[in-house]
C-alpha cells in the first residue's frame, strides 16, 4: 500500500459517529469527511485548519472586577458637515462608556447592571434599548438622555422604512410599535401606532429584523412563529403568516450572512433564505451537524443571552454560548459558511457576554468581545493568547480504516505539511484501534536558507525564524509505526503565543493481511 494523502472535507460533527467510511478521492487520497473535535481553530480555504487568532484587552483598566460588559456598538454620526464621526459605545456594569485609545469615558451612570441591550441608529441618533422593562435611552454624541417622544419601554428595535419599530414591552409582549416617519423620538404623533401580532398564540415577540423590504417578526420561545410585515405605511401594513413551529430566542442571536437571516430557537440554528419561488422564504436547519450537542450540551435556559456577529471578511459567524451547567457564557460557536456544507467549530477559550463588529484603528471591521470582568477585548489578534491566557487548539479525526476494516495495516512513517512557526512544536497523536494513544512532538521550525522559494524575501531559521509566510514544509514523523485495523489522528497545540497551521497529512502504509483481532490496551 503506497503513501496515502488526506483531504479534510467536513467540519465538526457530533452526529456522524466516531468512525468514518473509507472515501477515496483520486489516487491514494482519503477523505476525512468530518471532525470529532474541532476546538479553538479556524478553517483555511484549502480545507485544513489553524489555531484560532487571539484577543487583547482594549481598556487597560477594568470598569469593575465583576462588571458584565453586555453590549458594544460602533456608532457613526454623519452630522451637518457630512463627515462621519465614530464613537465606540460600551455598556458595562451600571454605566455606558465611550472608548478611545484604550481609555473608557463614562457618558451615563445609574443604569441597571447586566441587562441585555440593543442598539440602532436613525437620523444620526443612537437609540439604546434594554431588557427588564427599562426606559430606552438616546445619545447624539453630545447628550445622553431618556428617549423623547413618550416611547414604551421596549427591549429591542430596528430602523425599517424610515420608521423605528420596537417590541419586547413587558406589558404587551406580542405588540409591535412604530414611530412617525423619520423621527425615532416620536411614538405618539400622527402616523405612529402599534400592531398586535398573534397575541393569543402562547408566544411573545422575541426579535424583529428589516430584511429585503419586509419586517421579519420572530416569536417564541415555546411553539415559535415567524411573521412578515409588508407595506410602507399604516394604510397598507399587513401581517403575512410565514411559519408556525420555528421562531426565535432573542434579538441578539439574529444576524445577516450572505443575504440570509440566521437565527436561533430551541430546536436549532436556522437560515431564512430569500427565494423567488412563490414569493416566499425557505427555512432550514443549519445546526444539523451538531444537533445532538446543540440540544443536549448547551444551556437552553440561557439562550436569551446568546449574542451573534457576522465576520464577513473572514466568512464566518460567531455566537456566544453557555454550555450545560454554566451560569455565564463560557464558549463561542463558529459557523464557517464559505464551505458547502458549512463547518462548525467550538472556541471554549472564550467566556464573553457580548460580541460586536467594530471598525478598528486599522479601518478593518474587527470582532470585539465584552467580558464578565469589566474589560473589552479586541479579537483577531496575531498573538495566540486570550488576554494573556494560553489556550489549546485541538482537532480529532474519526477512525479511518484505509480500506477493509478487517485487514491489518502497518504504519511505516507519517508526514505533516505545515506553515513554519519558528522554534516551536505541536503534538501529533495517533490511536491504533483500542490501544493507548501514541504521541510525537513535531518541530515547527523552518530551514536555514535564503535559497530559491516562492518568497525570495523570506528568512526562516531554526532558532529564531518565525517568518515563513511564503513557504510550507513537510515534517516527517518517524516515530509513527505499528499495526492497526482502524486509525484515529489528533493534532494539538496549547503553548502560550504559539501558532499552528496545518495544510496536509500523509501516511506511508503497508498491508499485513487479515487481522485476527483488533488492538486493545
Amino acid at each position: 500500500m503506497p503513501t496515502v494523502q488526506h483531504l479534510i472535507e467536513g467540519g465538526w460533527s457530533t452526529e456522524s459517529g466516531p468512525k468514518a467510511p473509507t472515501l477515496v478521492r483520486g489516487e491514494q487520497t482519503i477523505s476525512v469527511p468530518w471532525l470529532v473535535t474541532a476546538e479553538n481553530i479556524i478553517y483555511l480555504r484549502d480545507g485544513w485548519f489553524q489555531k484560532m487568532p487571539g484577543a487583547a484587552n482594549v481598556n487597560g483598566t477594568a470598569t469593575g472586577a465583576s462588571d458584565h460588559v453586555n453590549g458594544i456598538f460602533d456608532y457613526w454620526r454623519s452630522g451637518i458637515a457630512g463627515t462621519p464621526v465614530q464613537q465606540r459605545v460600551i455598556y458595562s456594569g451600571t454605566q455606558v462608556y465611550t472608548e478611545s485609545s484604550g481609555t473608557l469615558t463614562s457618558i451615563a451612570t445609574g443604569l441597571t447592571a447586566s441587562l441585555r441591550p440593543w442598539f440602532e441608529v436613525m437620523n444620526d441618533l443612537l437609540v439604546i434599548a434594554f431588557s427588564g422593562n427599562t426606559a430606552p435611552r438616546s445619545w447624539d454624541q453630545t447628550t445622553f438622555q431618556n428617549l423623547a417622544g413618550s416611547p414604551p419601554n421596549f427591549a429591542f428595535h430596528v430602523n425599517h422604512k424610515t420608521r423605528m419599530f420596537a417590541a419586547g414591552v413587558a406589558t404587551n409582549q406580542s405588540r409591535l410599535y412604530y414611530t412617525v416617519v423619520d423621527n425615532p423620538a416620536n411614538w405618539t404623533g400622527a402616523g405612529s401606532g402599534s400592531i398586535d401580532v398573534y397575541p393569543d398564540d402562547g408566544d411573545v415577540i422575541t426579535g424583529i429584523w428589516s430584511h429585503q423590504n419586509e419586517l421579519i417578526i420572530f416569536k417564541g420561545p415555546n411553539r415559535g412563529r415567524i411573521v412578515r410585515l409588508t407595506g410602507s405605511s399604516p394604510s397598507d401594513f399587513a401581517l403575512v403568516p410565514q411559519l408556525r413551529g420555528v421562531g426565535g430566542v432573542n434579538q441578539q442571536s439574529i444576524l445577516n450572512a450572505g443575504g440570509d437571516l440566521v437565527f436561533w430557537d430551541n430546536l436549532g440554528i436556522h437560515s431564512l433564505a430569500a427565494t423567488d419561488r412563490f414569493g416566499d422564504y425557505a427555512p432550514s436547519f443549519i445546526s444539523d451537524p451538531i444537533a445532538g450537542y446543540f440540544n443536549e450540551q448547551l444551556s437552553h435556559n440561557r439562550f436569551v443571552f446568546v449574542w451573534g456577529i457576522n465576520s464577513a471578511a473572514k466568512g464566518y459567524a460567531l455566537w456566544t454560548v453557555s454550555r450545560a451547567g454554566a451560569t455565564t457564557n463560557d464558549a463561542i460557536l463558529l459557523w464557517d459558511y464559505r464551505f458547502t456544507p458549512a463547518r462548525f467549530a467550538l472556541w471554549p477559550a472564550y467566556a464573553v457576554a457580548s460580541l460586536a463588529m467594530v471598525v478598528d484603528t486599522s479601518s478593518e471591521p474587527t470582532p470585539w468581545a465584552g467580558t464578565y470582568t469589566g474589560r473589552v477585548m479586541r479579537m483577531n489578534r496575531a498573538a495566540r493568547d486570550v488576554a494573556g491566557t494560553a489556550y489549546s487548539a485541538s482537532v480529532l479525526w474519526p477512525y479511518l480504516a484505509y480500506g477493509n476494516a478487517s485487514d491489518e495495516k502497518t504504519i511505516q512513517a507519517g508526514r505533516v505539511s505545515i506553515a513554519p512557526k519558528g522554534e516551536t512544536t505541536f503534538t501529533l497523536g495517533w490511536q491504533r484501534d483500542g490501544a493507548t494513544q501514541q504521541t510525537a512532538s513535531v518541530n515547527q521550525a523552518g530551514t536555514s536558507t535564503l535559497g530559491a522559494s516562492s518568497d525570495q524575501f523570506t528568512l526562516d531559521n531554526l532558532t529564531s525564524g518565525v517568518l515563513g509566510g511564503g513557504r510550507f514544509i513537510g515534517r516527517h514523523v518517524p516515530q509513527m509505526e505499528g499495526t492497526f485495523q482502524e486509525l484515529q489522528i489528533q493534532m494539538t497545540q496549547g503553548t502560550l503565543d504559539v501558532d499552528f497551521e496545518c495544510h496536509g497529512f500523509e501516511l506511508d502504509l503497508s498491508g499485513a493481511g487479515l487481522a485476527r483481532a483488533p488492538l486493545a490496551g
